[in-house]
């Protein structure tokens, strides 16, 4: 079996870690470094938005290149839709960080919309129904860990499963799947480490805490869409 070296270096997955870890210890930083990296539009939310363009864009890629190999049978054509279907969803996720450009071309929130959107913005993850928010968070936690970890999961103990994840799709190696949870776990840590010396008042301490986790998510799917492009090359050059 062949394997995407990339994925299988350990220094790969210490300097993501160390990256995570310091984003987190940032919580610490004073006001003024806190304003570079906390507030709206600023380090933590631009390098996820970023991230999320670049993960569309490599799925977008991945589909165009799975397209260009004239699926043949059921299970390619459903590999070429989930890859479809990520690229949108990444997109979207993207769009809705930089609120689809609201600030970027100073457009007004609609009124429809900013009754029920608790930002005033141009987005659908801060839209409440009932005054109830939409669970995009518990969502997004139920994608990655199925996505990363679940899935992986099974497939390591499971070759039949692997074998048939991977006709209809590409199962990522369990080794990034930890690093999801371990920025997950990092974010609960974070949250009883930090609160005492976090002291910038333009962004509550839970938010900041969200902004630290998202980003590094985010950044992570980056490393996903990455492996999905080079196990496809990896595949078409070996005719698997």
């Amino acid at each position: 079996m062949i394997k995407n070296i990339m994925f299988f270096r350990p220094l790969v997955y210490a300097a993501v870690m160390l990256y995570i870890s310091v984003g987190f210890f940032t919580l610490s930083a004073g006001d003024r470094s806190a304003n570079y990296l906390f507030a709206e539009d600023h380090y933590f939310e631009n390098v996820g938005a970023i991230s999320l363009f670049l993960t569309s864009f490599l799925f977008f890629y991945t589909f165009w290149l799975t397209l260009k190999s004239k699926p043949r049978d059921i299970f390619s054509r459903f590999k070429l839709l989930a890859v479809l279907g990520l690229a949108v969803i990444a997109f979207f996720g993207a769009a809705e960080e930089i609120s689809w450009g609201q600030r970027i071309l100073d457009l007004q929130t609609p009124e429809t919309l900013a009754q029920v959107n608790v930002q005033d913005e141009i987005t659908v993850h801060n839209i409440e129904i009932n005054e109830k928010p939409i669970p995009f968070e518990k969502l997004f936690d139920l994608f990655w860990l199925t996505f990363t970890v679940i899935i992986p999961l099974a497939g390591l103990f499971n070759m039949q499963f692997r074998q048939f994840g991977n006709k209809i799709f590409f199962i990522l190696p369990l080794g990034l799947g930890c690093l999801f949870f371990f920025n997950y776990l990092w974010a609960k840590a974070a949250q009883i480490l930090f609160v005492s010396v976090y002291s910038f008042h333009r962004v509550p301490f839970i938010q900041a805490v969200q902004e630290i986790k998202e980003s590094n998510y985010e950044v992570l799917f980056v490393f996903a869409a990455l492996y999905v492009l080079q196990d496809l090359k990896l595949k078409r050059n070996t005719g698997n």
